[in-house]
């Protein structure tokens, strides 16, 4: 019988709540599916917190309803915003050289967990990279003879507030058992293979009304930061610009193409000259609206050179020493799906820029990124193992297998 696992993710729009299980080829069957849309949250607040739980329990109703079952556990991402990222160089001795064993490992992760955060409380704990005696950096240290094991390990740190409230509002809702997870860590593992995390990755979020930023290297986290420029700023912008309602403005920002020249129609025939179309349109209420093609994709340039300078500024300051050959990869609905918004965003950074979403059959939809990472993660994992640590030794056991 199949074991199906349900999450919740808090994205800066809308409260994502899935049920699914794992198939055949490493795939994933969704279940169910229960989506609410709420005010989301800015500066580590909830912008409208009395609604919070009623939202929670709509899409986890919805869920139940869509996969005909009852959730019994609620596995949550938590998003930057509301969590802090750790990196400690730990090190401990074996007493004399012998194989090291998975105890070690776990004995090296208990080791370098002395935060001292009353306000917080850690839900991940992942390697970066192992050492052995000679010191080179390794990334399973399992079986290697060693004196003594240390390593670079991430650990994630969750804001106990947030654990309340949607503790609280899981219970509402007659769920007791409610786990949490790094929703940034979820989605590096997903998005990016063993070989590409172990050189560097970062990943840039673009949601709704924010972004998160991560790098992460091996299978843990290096850097997390938040900061608020969502793609609705560029949907605000063209409302500003063409004095025009948030529906007519979604419409347009999606007939955007930020290319060098205009979009042209081609002509029937190949002697005469194209057609360049000098006005985007869209229909509202069976009425052809036009707008200027010049006037709004300088609109939108404008917007996305300001989340170039958000990133630039986070990275600037963000304390890690990345390798500069390392691409800026992007995920989210906030500006993926405009056609040309990569490429500019590129041009603005002077950085090399990717778009990247899950490879999941059917889910392969960059806004699904966060969400299928937090299933993916869930589902590799034993959710009857007991511990934080012994959750994701699956994690583990897996990229050794691969190795």
């Amino acid at each position: 019988m199949k074991q199906s696992v349900a999450i919740l993710d808090l994205g800066t729009s809308k409260i994502t709540v899935l049920i699914g299980s794992r198939g055949i080829n490493n795939t994933i069957n969704l279940d169910g599916i229960g989506v609410c849309e709420y005010a989301g949250f800015s500066c580590g607040q909830w912008l409208d917190s009395e609604k919070l739980s009623h939202c929670i329990g709509q899409a986890i109703t919805a869920a139940q309803a869509s996969a005909r079952q009852k959730i019994d556990k609620l596995y949550v991402g938590v998003p930057n915003e509301f969590s802090k990222c750790c990196v400690a160089d730990v090190s401990i001795s074996l007493n004399k050289k012998r194989r090291v064993t998975e105890s070690d490992v776990q004995t090296l992760f208990e080791t370098g967990n002395a935060f001292d955060f009353p306000d917080k409380t850690v839900v991940n704990i992942q390697p970066i990279y192992y050492t052995l005696d000679n010191q080179h950096k390794l990334i399973e240290p399992v079986g290697m003879m060693s004196t003594k094991l240390g390593g670079s390990i991430s650990y994630i740190l969750a804001r106990n507030d947030f654990i309340a409230d949607i503790t609280a509002a899981a219970r509402l809702s007659e769920i007791e058992e409610v786990d949490f997870v790094s929703s940034s860590l979820a989605e590096i593992l997903l998005l990016f293979d063993d070989f590409t995390r172990d050189k560097c990755v970062i990943l840039a979020d673009v949601g709704a009304l924010g972004t998160a930023l991560t790098i992460g290297r091996g299978d843990g986290v290096c850097v997390q930061k938040f900061f608020a420029w969502g793609g609705d700023r560029i949907t605000k912008a063209l409302m500003n610009k063409f004095g025009i309602p948030k529906h007519w403005a979604e419409l347009l920002k999606h007939k955007v193409i930020l290319s060098l020249e205009p979009d042209f129609v081609r002509p029937d025939d190949e002697e005469t000259p194209p057609v360049f179309r000098t006005e985007y349109e869209i229909e509202v209420n069976n009425e052809i609206k036009r707008f200027d093609v010049a006037a709004t994709n300088q609109t939108v340039q404008l917007e996305i050179e300001v989340l170039a300078r958000y990133i630039q500024k986070s990275l600037k300051g963000c304390g890690y020493a990345y390798p500069e050959y390392v691409p800026l990869s992007v995920t989210g609905g906030g500006v993926i799906t405009m056609r040309g918004a990569i490429e500019y965003l590129a041009e603005c950074l002077g950085h090399e820029t990717l778009a990247v979403k899950p490879t999941q059959p059917m889910l392969d939809s960059p806004h699904l990124s966060s969400e299928i990472g937090i299933l993916n993660m869930v589902l590799c994992s034993s959710p009857s193992d007991g511990g934080m640590i012994n959750r994701f030794k699956r994690w583990f056991q897996k990229r050794r297998q691969k190795e």
